[in-house]
């Protein structure tokens, strides 16, 4: 991109089914954020937020894909701080008109709207913030809206004493983690889907409100949620020493079992960013793995597969390059990955020469492509892409140069006043207390900042602090939750991890062909 523009410091990467992406710039020449769009290699800023004050923001936009032949999909964002009111709110356009905005104010009474999500059918969920205080999970549609549960500030007859970030699904359903009371020696927390018609159904809830339960706290970031029903989240189990393990576990609809969890396997410790899951119910996450290497995953819940690693060269419109960091402590990738339907996954991470991981090319953003198996004896392409398998590339893959996968940012950046913007983190963010820690934490909480909005260190370090670290623990590297769990964890409760193999088509390669550099400059840093 132009320099001057740069992307948010924490952030999430919407990939839509149909290869689009968008994100916001978190600073601009002009002074003002902004939303980039791309697909099929070529992209641009699609919409540039005008004057509306100096403490004016951007959220994350929501994308759709391709609704015809014609037409690209709509973009959703949500914009607080703006000196008027009445220029606060949630902001729809299409990307084949993005000057033709259309602004909507809801639920009344709203004053902040996190986690925004758009899905296929054209609805937009969030978690709304009220002025005098609440928060509800509510969806907005074409032509209608409607609330699916509130906390008890906002609703005295609510069971939940705090809403954390929520998922969006296409079936218009919600699933999010919620507080029935005050954490203390014990959490009392819920995983729950939320529906506008039926009642909540359970998916999980903490030991302090089920003694059998694997669970001992839910992490402070969204959980992953299809469109089968199946949810994919973070957590602490603890040991028989009362000592936590930072565990990925999957729901499918009636059993829960574990993924990925500290010292298990490949994985060393997972990284508090949200995990993503889509139809065919592969979840990707980020993980550092038993060589200390920063990674980005993929599982299924039988197979681990690895989709990039720091320090692996890789193709960029500057040659050959390294995904790499010029200070070995900072994180080398930026906010949480995501996956499509078709199984590739849209990611961001710093590069550097191949041989000189002093001098910083910028952050780039690729797509890795996925590949499949044939039972033909084809090449793995593509499924989509003919029932021969091709020469061996998806038709649709353009030239390994598509700029299109780009990152989105951070999802509860706010104006000061957002509930997740956490303190002292990214200046796009606000300075507001981060309400995912749990209001009025138990110190086992840690700094009761969202660990996926930054500290105001290294945009992508997270909070440099485990939320489920416990009180006096030290944090790790990165500052993820020490490693007092030891590398052998007890068996989870199903009585394995989940991270064995099974058989080698059950996932799949990824190829990474999808790049875009966003830098000011070339710049060199000092040693």
């Amino acid at each position: 991109m132009a320099p001057g523009n740069l992307l948010a410091g924490s952030l999430q990467i919407p990939l839509t089914d149909d290869g689009q992406i968008a994100f916001r710039l978190a600073i601009t020449p002009e002074g003002r954020q902004a939303v980039w769009w791309g697909r099929d290699g070529a992209g641009q800023r699609i919409y540039v937020l005008p004057d509306l004050g100096e403490d004016a923001r951007l959220s994350d936009p929501g994308l759709r894909s391709q609704s015809n032949l014609i037409s690209h999909g709509n973009l959703a964002f949500a914009v607080t701080g703006a000196s008027s009111a009445s220029q606060n709110g949630i902001y729809r356009l299409n990307v084949a008109s993005p000057d033709d905005v259309r602004i909507e104010r809801a639920p009344i009474g709203a004053s902040n709207w996190s986690s925004l999500q758009l899905n296929e059918a054209d609805v937009i969920g969030f978690r709304a913030s009220y002025g005098g205080g609440g928060q509800s999970y509510f969806l907005l549609g074409s032509g209608w809206a409607g609330t699916l549960v509130s906390d008890n500030i906002a609703d005295s007859s609510s069971p939940y004493s705090f809403l954390y970030s929520p998922r969006l699904n296409d079936q218009a359903q919600i699933a999010g983690v919620v507080d029935r009371a005050s954490g203390s020696a014990e959490f009392f927390q819920e995983l729950r889907i939320f529906n506008v018609t039926i009642e909540s159904q359970l998916v999980a809830q903490t030991r302090g409100l089920d003694a059998n339960s694997p669970v001992y706290r839910f992490a402070s970031v969204q959980p992953a949620f299809n469109n089968q029903g199946q949810v994919a989240f973070l957590g602490t189990a603890r040991d028989a020493s009362e000592r936590n393990v930072t565990t990925l576990w999957l729901w499918d609809g009636t059993e829960l079992r574990v993924i990925a969890q500290d010292g298990l396997g490949e994985i060393r410790q997972l990284e508090f960013f949200p995990p993503d899951m889509n139809d065919r119910g592969l979840v990707v996450f980020r993980a550092i793995d038993a060589a200390n290497l920063r990674a980005v995953w993929v599982s299924d819940g039988q197979e681990l597969k690895r989709v990039v690693s720091e320090h692996d060269i890789v193709t960029s419109d500057l040659g050959p390059a390294r995904i790499d960091q010029e200070t070995p402590s900072n994180p080398v990738f930026a906010g949480a990955p995501s996956i499509n339907a078709r199984s590739d996954v849209a990611l961001a991470a710093g590069l550097a020469p191949p041989d000189n991981d002093q001098e910083e090319w910028g952050t780039a953003v690729f797509i890795a492509r996925a590949s499949f198996p044939q039972s033909d004896g084809g090449t793995g392409e593509d499924p989509d892409g003919g029932t021969d398998g091709g020469p061996g590339t998806d038709p649709d893959a353009g030239t390994g140069t598509d700029p299109d996968g780009g990152p989105g940012e951070d999802p509860d950046a706010g104006t000061g006043t957002d509930p997740d913007g956490g303190p002292g983190e990214d200046p796009d963010a606000g300075a507001g207390t981060d309400p995912d820690g749990g209001p009025s934490e138990d110190p086992d909480a840690g700094t009761g900042m969202d660990p996926d909005s930054g500290t105001g260190m290294d945009p992508d370090s997270g909070t440099g602090m485990d939320p489920d670290a416990g009180p006096g623990e030290e944090p790790g590297p990165d500052g993820g939750p020490s490693q007092d769990a030891g590398t052998q964890p007890p068996p989870p409760p199903d009585g394995g991890c989940g991270c064995q193999s099974s058989s080698p088509s059950a996932l799949l390669p990824w190829m990474l062909v999808g790049l875009m550099r966003v830098v000011v400059g070339r710049r060199r840093k000092d040693t």
